[in-house]
């Protein structure tokens, strides 16, 4: 398997050097993009990235998400028994 760089036009990925592949033969390519410096949506690292860019309100906020989204719900115990 060989790793190549290119630029995406649509439906088109122009390489930056040629593969060893004569013309016309299909290929199956993986793609991503080549900026990692931007971390995915809503990821851990997205999150981190917001340190020192919020205000205390907006990170007071963006906690208490988290903690409701992390919540048991003590029924769901509390049915089993």
């Amino acid at each position: 398997m060989y790793e190549y760089g290119g630029t995406a036009n649509g439906k088109r990925i122009d390489l930056d050097e040629s593969v060893p592949y004569e013309a016309g033969t299909r290929v199956r390519i993986h793609i991503s993009a080549e900026n990692t410096d931007t971390p995915p949506a809503g990821s851990p690292q997205a999150i981190l990235a917001l340190v020192g860019t919020m205000s205390e309100e907006e990170a007071e906020a963006v906690l208490a998400t988290s903690r409701e989204l992390r919540r048991i719900d003590p029924k769901l115990w509390s049915d089993r028994h």
